[in-house]
Order: structure tokens, then C-alpha cells, then sequence
């Protein structure tokens, strides 16, 4: 048996170096790119560049997770606000507590895992719209909650919460550096236990119940239990990104967690590409640089001064305008036009070579 007769095998005989790099999941490669990516970037980029990349790597877990449970199992939710804001309070509420870190951000990572199974009861019977109702009606009870207990504090009620930062004796290039580390190391976690939920048997479970939650449990798929899964490990992601947001940023209050910070986490995974983990990456650069970056653009053209008000307003205008392009033209995102690109590029590379050596190969035989 040979493998020009087998091309689905893998002769033992050939076996070596590249047989092995074929064996490599696809996640270990994107992983040692963005550790590189880290690497470098660390080291080239000024103080609020390297604030940016922190906090595209902070939106990336919360990217993911909303990832798992809307492109994976269809269920559709708004409440990332929400959760953010559990994880962020929850994370005071401990260290005011006496709960120092790390341990007050596995406290709050807890708390928004019980805040999700309460949110994911609806989530047995409702779907689609209703659904995403009932999450952003978990939202609104959050922020009232939130509300409630930063009136309760005196030194709280007008700006919120001010806790200490991380990393604060190694100045800000230092801290901007020490903060990606540990948030890609976070984030590494983060991919590889989303990449094993979605590539598993529960990937395939996940699925059937999106495409056809009646038939599912003729299949021996538990509904119920799946259901409430996803929705406690993704609340716990977000919850867990919103304790480090706020250990990150410094300051805790109800109005950095809006409604239109929801829609800005499925404006990332629709722009990256449902039901997939380089989408979710893809679009949350996207929807946070987007907004970063664009001003030093817009200058170019208006002027210094204007930019700093233009360039926000035209970057909402610009991922508004990818939302409705994705969704009518390319469902699959960037990740999905990537895949086009790849393979109107790979026909373009067969059509252009392979005959010739067809033909060579002829030539020869006669």
C-alpha cells in the first residue's frame, strides 16, 4: 500500500518531521503565533498601545465564551454586560472582604457561575429572541444590584469602587508588558479548554441541540444538562474577565458595564465568524483597535483635534457597516472570507502548476 493510492493514510515507512507538524491541532498553532505575537509586541509598542493590546486580550476571553454558547449551541444571549459586571463587583465585594488576590477573582469567577445557572433556567425552555430578552432582562437586575450596593458605600457613590492596580511598582511600560503575560497565559487556558468543548463529543451535542433541539434527545443528548453547562462555563469566562477588568483598569462602577458593551461582544464574534475560536480572536482586534487606532488615521485627513472626536464615532460606523456585510454576504465572517481567499488561491495554484507537471510527467513516461 502506497500513499499515492491512499491519500488519506500516512505511510508508517514516511513518517518524520513532517508527518508529525501534520499531526499538530491547529489550536497549538495559533497559540505559538500569538505567543509570538506577544513577544514582539512587548517590545515594540509605546505605553498606550501596549493599554490597547491588554485589553484586546481581556475582550478576547469574553469573546470566547460568547463564541461557545451563541456560534456553538445557538443560544442566543446579551448579557455579557452582566456578567462583567458580577465578575468585576463580585472581585470588590471580596477584596473588601479581606479576600486578597488571586483569590478574590476565583471568588467572583464562583459567584458568576451561580449567576449564570440562575440566567440559564430560562434558557431550557426559551430560544432566539425570547431568549435574548430574558439575558438582557438578567442585565438591567445586575445593574440594579450593582447600583444598590455602590450607593451603599459612601467613598463609592459617585465614581465607584477604586481598588489598587496590578503591577503598579514596574511603571506602565513595565506593568503593560507584565499584564499581557498573564493575560495571555489566562487566555491560552481559555482557548484550549473552549477548543476541547467545541471539538469534542460535547462540540457535537452542542450542535445538535442549535440545528435540531427536538431530535437531540432521541440521539441520547441531554438538553437540559448541556444547556445549563454552557451557560455556567461561559458566565464563568466572563466573570473571570471581568474581575481581572477590574484589577486591570483600576476603578469599579455600574457605568463602564452598558448595554451597548453586550452588542459590541456579538459584533465581535459576528465580524470574526460564528462556531469559531479565530473568529471570536479576529473580531474582538477588530472591534476594540478598531476604535484605538483609527483617530492616528482619521488625523491624516481632518486635522489632529477633530480626530479625537471623528475617529470613535467613524470606527462604530465601520464595524456597524462589517455586522451588516458579514451577516448578508459572508455568514462565516473573516474567518469564512479567509477560507475563500485560501481556496481560490490554492485552485488558482493547481490550475496554474499542476498541469505543467502532468504533462512533464507524461513527456517522460513516453
Amino acid at each position: 500500500m502506497t500513499e499515492s493510492q491512499y491519500p488519506g493514510t500516512i505511510n508508517p515507512e514516511r513518517t518524520g518531521k513532517k508527518g508529525k507538524l501534520r499531526m499538530i491541532r491547529p489550536v497549538w498553532w495559533g497559540l505559538a503565533f500569538m505567543a509570538l505575537a506577544t513577544y514582539i509586541l512587548t517590545l515594540i509598542l509605546p505605553t498606550f498601545d501596549l493599554y490597547v493590546f491588554d485589553t484586546i486580550l481581556l475582550a478576547c476571553m469574553g469573546a470566547i465564551a460568547l463564541q461557545v454558547i451563541l456560534g456553538t449551541a445557538g443560544l442566543v444571549s446579551v448579557g455579557n454586560s452582566a456578567f462583567l459586571l458580577v465578575g468585576a463587583f463580585a472581585a470588590v465585594f471580596a477584596l473588601r472582604s479581606g479576600i486578597a488576590f488571586p483569590f478574590d477573582v476565583g471568588f467572583a469567577t464562583v459567584v458568576s457561575g451561580v449567576a449564570g445557572f440562575i440566567v440559564g433556567l430560562p434558557a431550557i425552555r426559551l430560544r432566539l429572541l425570547f431568549l435574548a430578552l430574558a439575558t438582557l432582562a438578567a442585565y438591567y437586575l445586575a445593574v440594579f444590584l450593582g447600583n444598590y450596593y455602590q450607593l451603599q458605600v459612601p467613598d463609592a457613590s459617585s465614581i465607584g469602587f477604586v481598588i489598587p492596580t496590578m503591577f503598579n511598582g514596574e511603571g506602565f511600560e513595565g506593568a503593560g508588558r507584565a499584564w499581557a503575560w498573564m493575560l495571555f497565559g489566562c487566555l491560552a487556558v481559555i482557548i484550549l479548554g473552549a477548543s476541547r468543548v467545541m471539538r469534542e463529543r460535547s462540540g457535537r451535542a452542542l450542535r445538535m441541540i442549535r440545528d435540531h433541539e427536538h431530535i437531540a434527545p432521541t440521539l441520547g443528548i441531554s438538553v437540559v444538562r448541556y444547556k445549563l453547562t454552557i451557560f455556567v462555563l461561559s458566565s464563568m469566562v466572563i466573570g473571570f474577565e471581568g474581575a481581572l477588568t477590574a484589577h486591570f483598569s483600576g476603578i469599579v462602577s455600574t457605568a463602564s458595564f452598558s448595554v451597548t458593551l453586550s452588542f459590541q461582544y456579538l459584533a465581535m464574534i459576528v465580524i470574526g465568524g460564528l462556531d469559531s475560536i479565530a473568529g471570536a480572536v479576529i473580531g474582538a482586534v477588530i472591534v476594540v483597535g478598531m476604535p484605538a487606532w483609527l483617530p492616528s488615521v482619521v488625523s491624516t485627513f481632518v486635522g489632529s483635534s477633530r480626530a479625537t472626536t471623528l475617529g470613535p464615532n467613524i470606527s462604530l460606523i465601520v464595524y456597524g457597516v462589517l455586522v451588516i456585510v458579514f451577516v448578508t454576504a459572508s455568514p462565516d465572517g473573516m474567518v469564512g472570507l479567509l477560507r475563500t481567499i485560501r481556496r481560490l488561491t490554492m485552485s488558482w495554484w493547481a490550475r496554474r502548476w499542476l498541469p505543467n507537471r502532468d504533462s512533464n510527467a507524461t513527456q517522460k513516461v513516453d
